[in-house]
């Protein structure tokens, strides 16, 4: 297997988009990414010394029972055994890589792609096992981030949380572009693919060392496309071609109280990323502190905007119920192996 390639940065910048746009090339495999890292590292070390096998074998099952609920259905299920067998290293990280590489060996390519945008806080991790991975770090102004958000299933809601998360998300991206050779990380616009899809499939097919196909830009038309636009109304724009208009959306469909208070919350980063501020910067970090500030009615406001996006997405969603029985199961498995 020739060098894996990791998409970092903040989830609901278009990352979809990129995987099928990589997923269509004919030596790149990039399989929806049940997040193993986002649910089981905060659990891995309730399974003991996972150099006992016991313990060890508990894991991988738990970890393989999660990919077999999959919101986004595999293909394949993956071999327990296998895992078992061929991960040396008896840690969380290494289950998940050898998963992808029976994907891999399924898809019949040559390198796996991880679309896991979380798995940007487990870069250092990654470089032990991995020292030439590929970084792409995806960005989009994370004030239409936070207009996407509010209607996804998949992330926080209201606009602090929302600022908060992308804030320190671009934070973390940033200082890996800072600490890598340029030859191992790169940054790609949201708004840029937008712009002029061909020349930014072609710096990305050059930063990977692949051959430029002109399949990806036509990812819309493949099986997978289809398939993942039919799942969910949060994946809907994936079935259809590179929407050139889709960006600006915070302009009218935030409140101007709302952008005040994602700028006060990450002036800096989308200042240091080339997003033009609405207000001064002077106003921003007078308030900046106090808009950090946890409050009870943004909590409030959370929770009934889940309840709302819920019930939309529960009759919309041809995966809600498996959706549902996976978040049961993560519940289910953090509180059995707190108990036993």
């Amino acid at each position: 297997m020739r060098d894996p390639i990791f998409i970092i940065g903040t989830e609901r910048s278009g990352t979809n988009l990129l995987r099928l746009i990589l997923n269509s090339h004919s030596n790149i495999s990039v399989p929806h990414p049940p997040h193993i890292m986002k649910y089981f590292h905060p659990i891995e070390h309730l399974y003991g010394n996972l150099n006992i096998d016991k313990n060890f074998k508990k894991l991988i099952d738990d970890v393989c029972r999660l990919v077999d609920l999959h919101t986004y259905p595999w293909e394949i299920k993956p071999n327990r055994k296998q895992v078992f067998n061929n991960v040396t290293d008896k840690k969380l990280l290494n289950i998940y890589f050898e998963i992808n590489n029976q994907y891999l060996k399924y898809a019949g390519k040559k390198r796996w792609v991880c679309k896991s945008t979380f798995m940007i806080d487990y870069v250092a991790d990654i470089l032990k096992h991995f020292p030439d991975a590929r970084f792409i770090y995806m960005v989009r102004d994370g004030r239409d981030v936070a207009v996407s958000s509010k209607s996804s299933i998949f992330n926080d809601y209201h606009i602090y949380y929302t600022a908060k998360r992308w804030s320190n998300e671009q934070q973390l991206g940033l200082s890996w572009m800072k600490r890598l050779k340029p030859e191992q990380i790169m940054m790609l616009k949201y708004e840029d693919l937008l712009n002029d899809p061909v020349k930014e499939v072609h710096k990305i097919c050059s930063f990977l060392n692949e051959t430029y196909e002109e399949v990806m830009i036509k990812y819309h038309n493949s099986a997978e496309a289809k398939k993942s636009g039919s799942l969910s109304i949060s994946w809907g724009n994936t079935s259809k071609p590179v929407m050139v208009g889709n960006k600006g959306k915070y302009l009218y469909n935030l409140s101007k109280k709302e952008i005040k208070i994602f700028e006060a919350i990450a002036f800096e980063e989308l200042k240091a990323l080339g997003y033009e501020l609405k207000n001064p910067i002077s106003s921003l970090e007078k308030v900046h502190d106090e808009y950090l500030k946890p409050r009870f009615n943004y909590w409030l406001a959370e929770k009934s905007m889940f309840m709302k996006t819920e019930t939309i997405h529960m009759f919309k969603d041809k995966n809600s119920r498996l959706r549902l029985k996976k978040l049961w199961f993560v519940r289910y498995i953090r509180m059995k192996r707190r108990i036993f």
